[in-house]
């Protein structure tokens, strides 16, 4: 069944588990979020052929002790769970669906447990970059090493 966002297709019935708010669905994205790009796999394969490096080298190379490295952990994570459903399958398998119970329709759309590791990285990781902002460290004083003599 065709979704009204382009390239998200699947199954229009699923499993409630929370009956009219919380179900199993089965949908394949061929795009990214909300459908963006739909069908367009080499983007996504090279975005995260890119990112996911980056991603493990900024994690190997970080400095800051109390840093949440687990959060680019989930972040890496879910992006190689996409990047393999894009690769093995005719799009990213999503299953998740929260339903207003007033109305019956989709609060968000379909989304996969990659998707959400992703964004959980992604947030804490921005709030604690912006919390722990690293105050520039200015070069030491060379009158106090005793370097310069008054």
């Amino acid at each position: 069944m065709e979704s009204p966002i382009e390239g998200v297709y699947g199954s229009p019935s699923g499993i409630w588990l929370l009956p009219g708010a919380f179900r199993l669905i089965h949908h394949y994205n061929t795009g990214g979020a909300f459908g963006w790009a739909a069908g367009n796999v080499p983007l996504f394969l090279a975005a995260a052929a890119l990112l996911i490096p980056i991603l493990v080298l900024t994690a190997y190379h970080c400095l800051e002790p109390d840093s949440p490295l687990w959060s680019l952990g989930l972040i890496i994570g879910g992006a190689l769970g996409n990047l393999y459903d894009r690769l093995f399958h005719p799009g990213v398998r999503d299953f998740l669906e929260i339903v207003n119970p007033a109305t019956g329709y989709s609060l968000w759309p379909v989304f996969n447990l990659a998707d959400a590791a992703i964004v959980i990285g992604v947030v804490v990781y921005l709030i604690w970059s912006v919390i722990n902002v690293p105050r520039r460290r200015r070069p030491p004083d060379r009158r106090e090493k005793g370097e310069i003599h008054a």
